[in-house]
């Protein structure tokens, strides 16, 4: 290859690399200059790799190169430009020709890479100079740029004293020049809505040849969580479960409708983180219901608001475990005291209460286990299991709800709810052991 074919190789691969070098200064200039929060890096390294690409190819192509690697990145010449921003003195003095690479003697290929890096170099030392932090002989050591910036911003205001003196969670100032600081108390509550409305309707005409009946059921649930967390030690959680359904009842003399589902339910529980998982616990348990409750065919009240209502408090270990797609609360308290209301006093003995009263106390231990399961991306399992036992009687409650999400506002729901209390006043024939199944499909809101 002659002198000037040389000359022209080498001449190439400088102002490709330069181009590729000014594109990418540019970015960033730009990027500085309007002082955005976010960075376009899938259009600088969109650049970077496609011009690294066209001068692999102008180096096969015009210049004998003694690197036989494909890989660009791998060459030694090219740290300069991709490495932490530094002012190197030899680029300068290669373009005012006082190095080697900047005499008039015929160059090669390793010339070429030298003063076109020298040149994308320059470039930015000109017109871009701010965005040089480091110089070379600060190479291996704290960057002086950087001990000067911690020592030039560094804060001369309390503003933990500033904070409150005008609003309680925002403080603004001017005090520092150009410098706006806005300081924000942290919010340690998070707050929680599930809102569900299910219809399901049903029309026999009165001459179905099965027999049977018309009728209509809904069912309304709302729950609410309230929870802090100081992302220290102390965690509080609070939650309110309120459930109504009701079934339509064709030609009965006493109800039109009777209820299906009714839960007034609130959970205090206070926690004091002891190590990852474990906190020492107190929790209150409160519940009752909204509505009479009847039986088809009569007209006796089975149950009512506040009658019953129960109470439990609890001392103990709370074990919390979070995975990715399961949570965990287990409250495991040795000492809990049990109160039971009735208002109704005729109500009394079929809640394990003396005849005549309408409270009875207990104390024993308590076991209450709260599960969430993703089993895939819309379908959930999710529970309670509730045990209490004064050593004289033993109650076990699990309540489990399958919900399958069919999009964002619809969904299903199976609630299939075991129960065990032998405490309670028995029928002749049955068994202390009780159970209430619920498949439901319609409105599912949360926020």
């Amino acid at each position: 290859m002659n002198n000037n074919s040389s000359l022209r190789a080498s001449r190439l691969v400088r102002w490709g690399v330069a181009l590729a070098l000014t594109l990418v200064a540019f970015t960033a200039t730009a990027q500085t200059a309007k002082r955005k929060h976010t960075t376009h890096t899938d259009t600088t390294s969109h650049l970077y790799l496609k011009y690294l690409g066209l001068l692999d190819d102008l180096k096969n192509r015009y210049a004998q190169w003694d690197y036989n690697g494909r890989d660009t990145l791998s060459n030694p010449y090219y740290f300069p430009l991709f490495s932490s921003p530094t002012f190197y003195s030899s680029s300068v003095s290669r373009a005012i020709g006082l190095s080697p690479a900047g005499s008039s003697r015929t160059l090669g290929a390793t010339d070429s890479l030298l003063l076109a890096a020298s040149d994308a170099l320059n470039y930015v030392y000109t017109y871009a100079p701010w965005l040089i932090a480091h110089n070379e002989d600060d190479l291996g050591t704290e960057p002086k740029a950087v001990q000067e910036t911690k020592k030039d911003i560094r804060p001369e205001a309390n503003l933990t004293e500033k904070a409150g003196a005008n609003r309680p969670d925002v403080i603004e100032t001017d005090e520092f020049g150009e410098w706006r600081i806005v300081a924000r108390k942290p919010n340690f509550w998070s707050f929680k809505t599930n809102v569900t409305l299910q219809i399901s309707q049903n029309h026999t005409s009165d001459n179905w040849y099965k027999g049977g009946e018309s009728n209509n059921s809904w069912l309304a649930q709302v729950n609410f969580e309230a929870n802090y967390n100081n992302k220290q030690k102390v965690v509080l959680n609070n939650i309110l479960e309120t459930k109504i359904g009701f079934r339509s009842i064709k030609d009965n003399q006493y109800h039109k409708f009777l209820s299906n589902a009714d839960l007034l339910r609130l959970t205090n529980k206070l926690g004091l983180q002891a190590s990852k998982h474990w906190y020492y616990t107190f929790q209150l348990q409160s519940w009752t219901q909204f509505y009479p409750g009847y039986k088809s065919g009569d007209d006796y009240v089975y149950s009512d608001f506040m009658s019953p209502f129960e109470s439990l408090f609890s001392i103990g270990m709370d074990y919390k475990l979070s995975v990715k797609n399961f949570t965990l609360s287990a409250a495991i308290s040795p000492l809990a005291y049990d109160l039971k209301y009735v208002d109704r006093k005729y109500l009394a003995t079929a809640f394990g209460i003396d005849q005549d009263k309408h409270v009875k106390t207990s104390f024993g231990s308590n076991i209450t286990i709260r599960y969430t399961w993703n089993i895939i991306k819309n379908l959930s399992w999710s529970g309670r299991i509730y045990y209490y036992s004064d050593y004289k009687r033993v109650q076990l409650e699990w309540e489990n709800t399958f919900k399958a999400q069919f999009n964002k506002y619809l969904s299903t729901q199976l609630f299939l709810y075991p129960r065990f209390d032998d405490g309670v006043a028995r029928q002749p024939d049955k068994s202390y052991f009780q159970f209430q199944e619920l498949l439901s499909f319609g409105l599912n809101v949360s926020f």
